[in-house]
């Protein structure tokens, strides 16, 4: 596993965290309509210092695992919330998805599995 200096996710990867359920009414897709809080989530997530919002640094810190499993080991709520949530996030903020990506998988082992979670209806 690389070092939690991410993710998407989430990834972005925006985001659900895995395994603790104490996020899983957190309003992620209003968060993605306040630009102020997206600038704030993708400067948590690209830098290597602690991030000062705690549901950020939530995300961070699982976000390797959540982008390397494809988040294996989130619920059903959490798994579509994270699916729904990073197609938003890729879809508006498309150059950080990419940025954050590149920081998270440098050698994009992780992408194609990823996207095709993303893609499955």
């Amino acid at each position: 596993m690389f070092k939690a200096e991410f993710l998407v996710f989430g990834m972005l990867l925006a985001f659900t965290l895995a395994y603790d359920t104490t996020y899983d009414d957190f309003d992620y897709e209003g968060m993605l309509k306040n630009e102020r809080l997206v600038k704030n989530l993708v400067e948590c997530l690209l830098s290597d210092e602690e991030c000062a919002n705690p549901v950020f640094q939530e995300v961070k810190k699982y976000a390797p695992e959540i982008l390397e499993t494809v988040c294996a080991k989130c619920t059903d709520q959490q798994k579509a919330t994270f699916k729904k949530c990073t197609n938003l996030f890729m879809q508006s903020h498309h150059d950080d998805y990419e940025a954050i990506m590149k920081k998270m998988d440098p050698e994009n082992k992780f992408r194609g599995p990823l996207e095709a979670f993303l893609a499955e209806p």
